[in-house]
């Protein structure tokens, strides 16, 4: 589970390196006309897969089957509600953060982002792999 989803988030980091997140998200030119006509896009399709997408899955699976315990488990449940809650406030705060940052700023902290993301898939993958040959 560790290998499949840090290779979703590698390809999602990739993505956003490379500029093409929009293609890579299956936004077609419908989806475009619909959240266009919409006065908030943030639930679909701009937000909705990274944030409960199959990376995001298999991470809380894998901290499921890891942390068994109820004091671990209700760690995880609050920084579930705390990156909510952290999520909440930089999609209120994006007209803005657009605003200032401009078209090219964007794009250079997508390019950043895209990199941070890709350590973090690449991270996940090594764990998993490392995981896997200590079992066998």
């Amino acid at each position: 589970m560790r290998i499949a989803g840090g290779l979703v988030i590698l390809s999602s980091g990739f993505s956003l390196l490379n500029g093409k997140f929009e293609q890579s998200r299956a936004i077609n030119s419908k989806v475009r006309e619909e959240a266009l006509a919409k006065h908030d896009i943030s639930f679909t399709p701009m937000a909705m897969p990274m944030l409960s997408g199959p990376g995001s899955i298999s991470i809380l699976i894998t901290f499921y089957n890891e942390y068994e315990g109820t004091a671990e488990r209700l760690g995880i449940f609050c920084m579930i509600i705390l990156t909510g809650f952290i999520v909440f406030l930089t999609l209120r705060a994006a007209p803005w953060v657009g605003k200032f940052l401009g078209e090219a700023g964007l794009k250079a902290i997508s390019r950043i982002m895209g990199f941070i993301v890709m350590s973090i898939g690449i991270q996940y993958i090594i764990v998993g792999v490392v995981a896997l040959v200590s079992s066998l």
